[in-house]
């Protein structure tokens, strides 16, 4: 999981988009972040499907 957090950290980084877009995203990824800490499954999943919407190139969903 961290690695995986790491790596959508990396992309969000990597974006060409405005910086309020990447605040707002690099704020989803904190909303994971504090989510594993107290349910790991649901973490997984806000964040599989936060990168599935990156993959997609629409705006991941909070």
């Amino acid at each position: 999981m961290a690695e995986r957090l790491k790596q959508a950290h990396a992309r969000v980084h990597a974006l060409n988009v405005s910086v309020d877009a990447k605040t707002a995203l690099t704020r989803q990824l904190l909303i994971v972040t504090e989510t594993a800490k107290r349910d790991l499954p649901e973490a997984a999943r806000r964040l599989s499907r936060f990168v599935h919407d990156l993959d997609e190139g629409h705006p991941p969903r909070a």
